[in-house]
């Protein structure tokens, strides 16, 4: 039996949901595109600015990322914000760059040689909320320690000043944001990184990758064509794996994530809790899409002459492209993964459809909306712009209903939401929903020997109270196994809360 107790339920899976019973569909919502929140135009930022790490700790949002200027001259950056909106970095006098201090770096890669790091390429930020967690732990940097082909921790009591820890894990790839956090609705510390594994099956050829070294060896840079691989040339596929620790010391076996849908190349996984109900994982995970020959829808994409220097440095910089997907999960390995981009590339420009579009920091900011007295709603945060010839990486606002990403909905014909039989506790039940001026919803629920529907209800709120012809039927049903039968006309409904 399922007990939802008084847990806020979203519709980003199946969880709930009689799929036999149920004519609704169940749709992906895609953020929309607000603006610029930080150009990443500093000097020690330069062209290649990379995974940001951003949550709320003490009183702020804190976001860390890495910028690369050349292999010798490698920073991991901090910046700040009181709102989620307005972003400063602050100058911090750590590190010196060009001859001064006035920065807001807080680790090199000559500091990061201390700690053994014989390159330095990726790591991720979080602060740890474990009862357990010692004082000078609560910053936690997960890195791919180059040289060692390991996950290392560094620890910081203050977010600034990190001191090397431990291995985490020797058994991956690595070459990606590798996540780590403590989940208190699992009991456990979650850490999430790059695999690698062999195609199975027909898996189409732009699905699949070969290594720089050997693509660019089958690449003709004269016809800007794949030659043919021939026989026993490796080909692999971008994958994501999970590790568990009680104590962010002893750490399990690593086992590959399980995903709904077509097996396509993830990249970042951008796996975190989702805040309205933390005991939902959700992730955006960026898909990996490698063309292999230039076509002559190349030669009409946008920025074609920066797509052809950047194949001189390596054939799949102008050829491969990527975009954001949308995955959630209850119990950390098992994944319900959309297909359809939640964030594809934006509006053609010159530096748009590029490997690195999509790439979303595992975050979700509740911020004001635009509509004075509306309901809140969630900011992602969201890199434009990678690798760019001129200009810089640009941070972008997108912005998406509170539990908006996926609905279930109805069009102009009525449809039928059914769920499970399941337990819950609370008088009063809440609903995110959203419909026409003629659409509407009746909730109706159902134990074995009671049933009770609600009024017609209609409007756009993210926490409306759903008002029962029997004022006291939610209250005489709580404790007992129920199910739920919404009638949809011209309407989305997002989540449902016991209260």
């Amino acid at each position: 039996m399922i007990n939802i107790s008084n847990r806020r339920e979203c519709f980003f899976d199946s969880f709930l949901i009689n799929e036999e019973k149920t004519t609704a569909e169940r749709r992906l919502n895609k953020p929309t595109r607000r603006g610029i929140i930080l150009e990443l135009n500093m000097p020690w930022e330069g062209k290649y600015a990379t995974f940001f790490s951003t949550f709320y700790a003490e009183g702020r949002w804190r976001m860390y990322y890495a910028t690369t200027l050349s292999s010798k001259e490698k920073y991991i950056c901090y910046a700040e914000s009181e709102d989620g909106d307005s972003w400063v970095r602050p100058s911090l006098g750590l590190v010196e760059f060009a001859g001064s201090r006035d920065n807001n770096i807080i680790m090199s890669i000559d500091m990061l040689r201390e700690f053994e790091f014989t390159g330095f390429d990726n790591m991720s930020v979080f602060y740890d909320e474990a009862p357990t967690c010692l004082p000078d732990e609560k910053y936690k940097m997960v890195a791919w320690w180059q040289g060692h082909a390991s996950l290392l921790a560094l620890f910081s009591a203050d977010g600034l000043h990190f001191t090397k820890s431990r291995l985490i894990t020797d058994d991956g790839e690595f070459d990606s944001q590798n996540r780590a956090f403590w989940s208190a609705a699992h009991g456990k510390y979650f850490c999430y990184y790059r695999g690698e594994h062999e195609p199975e099956g027909d898996i189409p050829i732009l699905d699949r990758s070969y290594t720089d070294k050997t693509a660019n060896a089958l690449f003709d840079p004269e016809k800007f064509l794949l030659r043919e691989p021939g026989d026993g040339t490796f080909s692999f596929m971008r994958d994501v794996r999970v590790i568990e620790s009680s104590d962010f010391v002893n750490w399990s076996s690593q086992r590959k994530i399980e995903t709904t849908g077509t097996d396509f190349q993830l990249y970042n996984n951008c796996v975190f809790l989702y805040p309205r109900a933390p005991h939902i994982l959700v992730g955006f995970p960026l898909r990996y899409v490698e063309r292999k020959a230039w076509t002559k829808n190349y030669d009409e994409l946008c920025g074609r002459e920066a797509r052809l220097n950047r194949m001189k440095q390596m054939a799949r910089l102008g050829l491969a492209v990527s975009d954001g997907l949308f995955m959630t999960s209850r119990d950390g390995y098992r994944f319900e993964k959309y297909d359809e981009a939640l964030i594809p590339p934006p509006a053609e420009n010159p530096e748009a459809f590029v490997y690195g579009d999509g790439t979303a920091s595992p975050v979700l900011i509740e911020t004001p909306s635009p509509i004075p007295g509306a309901d809140n709603e969630y900011t992602i945060i969201v890199r434009e712009s990678f690798r760019p010839t001129d200009g810089y990486n640009k941070l972008v606002k997108y912005v998406s209903r509170l539990d908006g990403f996926v609905s279930m909905h109805a069009g102009g014909e009525e449809k039928v939401l059914t769920t499970k039989e399941f337990i819950y506790s609370g008088e009063e039940l809440y609903a995110n929903i959203a419909t026409s001026a003629r659409g509407s919803l009746v909730f109706t629920l159902k134990s074995s020997d009671e049933e009770y529907s609600s009024v017609e209800v209609f409007g756009n709120s993210t926490d409306k109270r759903i008002r029962f012809e029997d004022d006291g039927a939610i209250d005489r049903l709580s404790g007992k196994p129920v199910t739920l039968t919404v009638k949809m006309y011209d309407a989305d409904l997002y989540s449902i809360k016991f209260n």
